[in-house]
Order: structure tokens, then sequence, then C-alpha cells
């Protein structure tokens, strides 16, 4: 390996914290269930969602370190406070929403392991979240989350060489195909909106600029882009897609809970594959809630002007407000593991917003560094893409489409 990439795999970072969101729960539902309801038809539609996550966070990426600042102060600056306003509102709704269904699966995750089924758990992990985020208490243990986290994609990835992949569905599931009925739409808005969602693109730009990454540092930062969200997003969407397509789909079981979805690891794990999924399940939901309550606080704290620091007391109350609407989450009726799928489909409605803003900043005819054609055509795709499964998901929904 040339001694550069030696350096990147040292020194990357910001697009990892980007991609333990992205391999949560939320992502980890939809390709289940869509692999269990309609086999490898959306195969296409979980790689595409790699490719233009991948896209959706170089760009990010570029904005924060172009502009030396947050997406939210970015759009003010150039695009007037009407616009940063909107922007505001539209992440902070969808991170928000994150927020409320996240603490719903945790909530509900505990109820199915300790037996005591109470909505609040949440209250209970609201508070606890809000202290160690505050403090800076939860780096040590949400490493070791992340590590638990992994172990579950492996197995994912080890029950692939056990499983009776069908080559020719997987050939015939990388052909872009629209099935038809609300739950598709919402399937497809879904596993798009877990790579490709407005609070990670978002918070992004805030985790590159609190690096203090310059225009030299690009080049890292795609690097860093490609290897988390590409590689390592990928490979989690793919592999729990493509088992569940061959082990569940085949035997028509439909996955709307947890454990419907662990039987998934039964070839490899036998017996254990429920206690192994539900602490992955649970560790992944968890390293992903708090990020998610970081991302709130950013967003409303770059538009109020205040420091983007926790020792900011206005910056810790940001936190806290958000870990205050999130214990309402457990309170909505519903199972937690349906609602993720929802969660994103709904997240992907806003997404379309700041992608179309960083296109705009990124080709400002004063911007230090212009987009290559290339990146505009990606970016480009990734726009008409997500606004496509977005608006034919609101359109099923309602009954037109």
């Amino acid at each position: 390996m040339p001694v550069k990439y030696v350096r990147y795999a040292r020194e990357m970072g910001p697009a990892w914290i980007i991609s333990a969101v992205a391999c949560g729960p939320a992502t980890l539902a939809s390709v289940a269930i869509a692999g269990a309801s309609y086999g490898y038809q959306l195969l296409w539609v979980v790689i595409l969602s790699a490719v233009f996550g991948t896209t959706a966070q170089y760009l990010a990426a570029r904005v924060g370190i172009l502009e030396g600042q947050g997406i939210i102060a970015a759009t003010e600056k150039h695009l007037g406070k009407r616009w940063a306003w909107v922007l505001t509102v539209d992440a902070l709704l969808a991170t928000w929403l994150a927020a409320m269904v996240l603490m719903s699966a945790l909530s509900g995750i505990t109820s199915l392991v300790t037996g005591v089924d109470t909505p609040f758990w949440g209250m209970l992990y609201g508070i606890l979240i809000s202290v160690f985020l505050v403090r800076k208490g939860y780096r040590k243990f949400e490493t070791l989350c992340k590590i638990l986290v992994f172990f579950v994609v492996a197995c994912f990835v080890a029950t692939l060489f056990m499983a009776e992949l069908s080559l020719p569905g997987i050939v015939q599931g990388l052909r872009p195909n629209l099935p038809g009925g609300l739950n598709a739409a919402m399937m497809m808005a879904a596993i798009m909106g877990g790579a490709v969602h407005v609070t990670i693109i978002g918070m992004h730009t805030y985790n590159t600029n609190a690096r203090g990454w310059k225009q030299s540092e690009l080049s890292l930062a795609r690097f860093d882009t490609f290897t988390s969200m590409g590689l390592a997003l990928g490979l989690y969407s793919v592999a729990i897609f493509l088992v569940a397509a061959a082990v569940l789909h085949p035997n028509g079981i439909a996955v709307t809970s947890a454990t419907d979805a662990a039987l998934a690891l039964r070839p490899f794990l036998g017996d254990n594959a429920m206690k192994i999924f539900m602490i992955g399940l649970w560790c992944a939901t968890l390293t992903t809630l708090s990020p998610t309550f970081m991302a709130g606080a950013y967003f409303i704290s770059d538009k109020m002007g205040w420091e983007l620091d926790v020792r900011d007391k206005r910056f810790a109350a940001a936190i806290i407000a958000g870990c205050l609407v999130s214990m309402l989450g457990p309170f909505v009726k519903g199972g937690f593991f349906l609602l993720l799928p929802l969660m994103l489909a709904l997240g992907l409605t806003g997404t379309p917003l700041i992608i179309a803003i960083i296109l705009y900043l990124l080709n400002r005819s004063d911007v230090s560094l212009r987009n290559s054609a290339l990146l505009n055509l990606m970016g480009g795709l990734t726009l008409l893409v997500t606004s496509f499964l977005a608006v034919r998901f609101l359109l099923t929904k309602i009954g037109i489409a």
C-alpha cells in the first residue's frame, strides 16, 4: 500500500462517524424486510444507496472544508436567512423524528431482553444519554458497542457463505424495477434514506469542519468517505439484504419484528442467533441515537450562532431538548421494527433540499474549488433518484400512485 494511503488510513475519521450512524437499526430493518419480502428484486436499490450515500457525504465534506463552517451557516451566508431557516426546520424535523423512532426501538429492545415491557425505558435512556453526551462520557462505551455491531455484521457476512444464494436472482436484482404497492415504495425510499439522509449529510459538514481539514485534505476526505460509506456501509447493507433474500424469502418468512429478522442468522449461529442479534441491534441503536442528538444540536446552534461545543450551555441545552423529544417515541403505538423503515422513508422526503443547496454552494462562481463534471453528474443523479423515490413514496402513501 502506498505511503499516502497508510497516512490516510491513520488520519481518517469523520465519515466513519457517519457510517456508524448509517449502519444502524433502521438500515438493518429496511434491507432485512426488503430482502425477506421481495427476494433479490431490490438489490439495485441497496447498491445505489451505497453509491449515492458516498456521493452525498463527499459533497457534504467539501462544503465543510471549503466553506470552513457548517451547512446552516453556509446556507445563510450565500442564500440568506430564509433558506437557512427552511433548511434548519427541514433537518431538525427529520432528525428529531429519527430520534423518537430510535428511542422507541431502544426501549422496545430492552423490553424484549428484560421482559419488562414499559415505554418508560425511554425516559431512563434519555436521561443517561444526555448526561453522557454533555459530559463526553459516552465515547469508550460507544467504542465497545461498535465492536459488537461489527461482530453482528461479520455474522451476516459469514452467513452469506452458508446461504444458498441464487446467481440468476442476484443478476436479475441488479436490473432496476419498480414493484407496485405502498410497501414496495416505502421500502425503496427507506433503503435509500438509510444512506442518503438529511441528518447525516448535514452532520458531516460539521464533522469535517471540526477536524480543521483544509482544501489540501480533500483527497483524504474522499478516501475517508469512500472506505466508510462505499465499502463499510455497502458491505453492511448488501450482506444483510442477500442473507434475508436467500434465507428468509424462500421460506416465506415475512419480517415484522426483530425476532423474525434474527432467524436469518440461524444457519451460522444456531440457537444463539437471537441473543447475538439482539445485542447487536441494541448496540446499533444506541450508537446511532447518540450522534442523532448531536446532529440536532448542531443544526439549532449553528442557526442561532452559538458555539458548537458541549461546553456552551446553550449547545448542551439543545442536546437535552433532543433527548426530551425522543422520550415521546416509546409512547407511539406500533412495532418499532416496522417504524424504522417508515422513519427513513419520511426522512428521505426532506433530503433533496439539502442536496440541491450543497450542489449550489459547490458550483458558485466565487467558490475556491468548483465541482468536477463527474462529481456534478453523480450529485445530480443522487438528487434525481432521491427525489423520485421520495415523491413516489408520498404519492403512493396518499393513494395517487
